[in-house]
């Protein structure tokens, strides 16, 4: 078993190297000429981007809730059958976190800020097979169709600290081929040999179940506190490695895809809950305290997704469908005052996920319907949820300003939906007086009613204020 993602790599290498010469095209990015001998670097292209994110809560108490200005930093060094990149994020986010004259000392409770390695990585095309393109390091792959939102988009966990950003991924050490088998037709295999989970959104996005925690001697049982350690895998080739493959190509004007990974839960399953009876003087009467450990892992899963998009009448068409498949049981401890029970939160077997869209344009106008079927943090046929996004834009005076106009509808089951819905409406106005100078207003009105996602957020409707530049 531990050989079994090596050989896999290596079995497409090998297939791969039997297309013929002629039929492989380069990717674009293969440009750029060596002088022989001369050791010289050929080419390098820098990029920078300055990005600032202000919004304010329209709901009480009517603070500001995100304050980021962040740089991005690239390079890019590309030879005549090589590539290599590198990408930096210079973070300031947040507001001064200081609680004491001593922490005035120090800039990262009087201003925060951080540093982050998007990506790191060198494409070999052709080097050393002629039909084989190798990609080493820290990147990002996207698989599937969707307009952000997608069934199988798996091979980077996802970046979820602004939730409503969707298709947000985090770049991760990978190995990654393709095989050319011609101009249109391609194998894709990945090798990822270290686990990363996703990072979560603030805690304001977050909602903690209501929990039945049940009686004890004829009283309720009530909470005190809650803990939420993890288990991570073990850093070894059995437990962390994932991998996968995708083969992709077009039939006429339609494009194809068919993919398999065999990956872990990048958000954590509760498999562990503990409850302690504690003391809490805060504690309604009659009840009794208790402190709840709900500890997380990461379970294994294969996930087989298939794809196909299409520009028919100048009308685009997309559509996806995934498989995910738990290869046993995902169990739950519950121990308690009570005595230890066992539940199965997610049987073997498999569940599916779905999704389809179209958009147009016409006199000035493009619109755009996209409808999935169970998004990135549900799991099992019963959590499924449906979704409706609508999205309309309008460019006015030479597309100088841009009228953006999008809505979401939320269904949990349609056979409670006049109890269980949710909708957000997203207006936003865009303003480009120059070329790569950008400024964004906009915001976000969420409302919803019972088990729905957005009931939760009724109260973090925002409006914001964006500016990219492009140095």
């Amino acid at each position: 078993m531990k050989r079994l993602p090596i050989a896999f790599l290596l079995a497409l290498l090998a297939t791969a190297s039997t297309a013929q010469e002629g039929e492989v095209e380069y990717p674009e990015a293969d440009s750029g000429e060596v002088v022989e001998d001369s050791g010289l670097v050929p080419e390098i292209e820098l990029g920078a981007t300055i990005a600032v994110d202000l919004r304010h809560l329209t709901e009480p108490p009517h603070t500001f809730t995100y304050n980021e200005n962040d740089l991005f930093l690239s390079v890019v060094t590309k030879w005549k059958k090589a590539e290599a990149a590198g990408s930096l994020r210079l973070r300031g986010l947040g507001f001064s976190t200081a609680s004491s004259s001593a922490d005035l000392e120090y800039i990262g409770y009087v201003d925060p800020w951080s540093l982050e390695l998007e990506s790191a990585y060198l494409n070999l095309y052709g080097l050393p097979l002629d039909p084989v393109d190798i990609s080493l390091g820290r990147q990002e792959v996207g698989w599937g169709v969707g307009d952000k939102l997608r069934t199988y988009d798996e091979v980077n966990p996802g970046d979820y600290e602004d939730p409503l950003d969707f298709g947000e991924h985090l770049g991760v050490n990978m190995v990654r081929l393709t095989g050319w088998f011609s101009g249109t037709w391609f194998m894709e295999g990945v090798f990822i040999p270290g686990f990363t989970p996703a990072r979560l959104p603030a805690e304001r996005w977050q909602e903690v179940p209501d929990m039945d925690l049940g009686e004890f001697m004829g009283m309720p049982l009530w909470l005190s506190e809650l803990s939420t350690p993890l288990e991570q895998p073990e850093s070894s080739l059995a437990e962390s490695a994932q991998y996968g493959a995708r083969v992709r190509g077009s039939l006429g004007p339609v494009d194809l895809e068919l993919a398999y990974l065999y990956t872990r839960e990048h958000l954590p399953v509760a498999t562990d809950l503990t409850v302690e009876m504690t003391v809490d003087p805060d504690a309604p009467p009659f009840t009794i305290p208790v402190n709840v450990t709900a500890k997380g892992a990461f379970p294994r899963r294969h996930i087989v997704g298939a794809s196909f998009a299409a520009d028919i009448l100048d009308i685009g068409l997309w559509g996806e469908v995934a498989a995910y498949i738990y290869p046993e049981d995902i169990v739950q401890t519950q121990t308690s005052p009570l005595g230890t029970t066992e539940t199965v939160l997610y049987p073997e077997g498999a569940f599916f996920k779905w999704m389809g869209g179209v958009d147009y344009s016409f006199d000035g106008f493009y619109t755009q319907l996209q409808y999935i079927h169970g998004l990135y943090d549900e799991r099992g046929a019963a959590e499924m949820g449906d979704y409706f996004v609508l999205a309309l834009e309008k460019g006015l005076f030479y597309d100088v300003l841009k009228i953006r106009l999008a809505a979401g509808v939320e269904v949990p089951d349609f056979d409670t939906f006049a109890k269980n819905w949710g909708f957000i409406l997203l207006p936003e106005l865009t303003y480009e007086p120059l070329t790569g100078l950008a400024v964004i207003l906009g915001g976000y009105w969420l409302e919803g009613e019972g088990d729905s996602k957005f009931a939760g957020m009724e109260k973090n409707d925002e409006v914001y204020l964006k500016v990219h530049v492009d140095l």
